[in-house]
């Protein structure tokens, strides 16, 4: 069984960096709701957050891989 649906592994990489929709929902209510000082806090904290999760993402499919030979 393969890990992963998609093929292309660059197009993985892509889809694993788009927010999903409570981490949109928790960015809009925190752009909405809080002053303008903390926008770039938040809108860099979902980057590097969705930056970790495809790192992690890739490293625990190395994992599972090597683990297969």
């Amino acid at each position: 069984q393969k890990e992963s649906k998609c093929g292309n592994p660059r197009l993985a990489m892509m889809n694993a960096l788009v927010p999903s929709v409570p981490e949109l929902r928790n960015l809009f209510a925190k752009l909405l709701f809080t002053p303008p000082v903390n926008t770039a806090f938040f809108m860099l904290w979902s980057l590097w957050r969705r930056r970790h999760q495809a790192g992690a993402a890739r490293a625990h499919y190395e994992r599972r891989k090597n683990m297969q030979l």
